[in-house]
């Protein structure tokens, strides 16, 4: 049981969740989408980063949502959309690399 919900919070199941809450919050101009997106995003970035002793910069992934909410509450849609590009980046660079290992 322990090892299939650290499968969940830690694998792709939860990556794919929030690329389509960040999505839907774009499309729909509603921040809450983003939040939730970077909060679920936190313990996969976390664990990619090494935590708790921090080995990568990865940790810091859970910012660009955020950042893209406050922007998105803000009416700052241009702004919101350019930080989130680079959180689909990262999203594609890990799953191309998952493909190669």
């Amino acid at each position: 049981m322990l090892a299939i919900l650290i499968g969940i919070f830690f694998g792709w199941p939860i990556i794919l969740v929030t690329m389509i809450l960040v999505v839907i919050g774009l499309l729909k101009s509603d921040y809450r989408f983003l939040v939730s997106a970077a909060i679920l995003v936190v313990p996969f970035s976390w664990f990619l980063g090494g935590f708790p002793i921090i080995q990568s910069p990865i940790f810091l992934l859970p910012l660009l949502p955020f950042i893209s909410a406050y922007l998105m509450y803000r009416k700052q849609e241009m702004f919101a959309w350019v930080f989130a590009v680079p959180y689909f980046l990262v999203i594609w660079l890990l799953f191309n690399a998952a493909q190669l290992g």
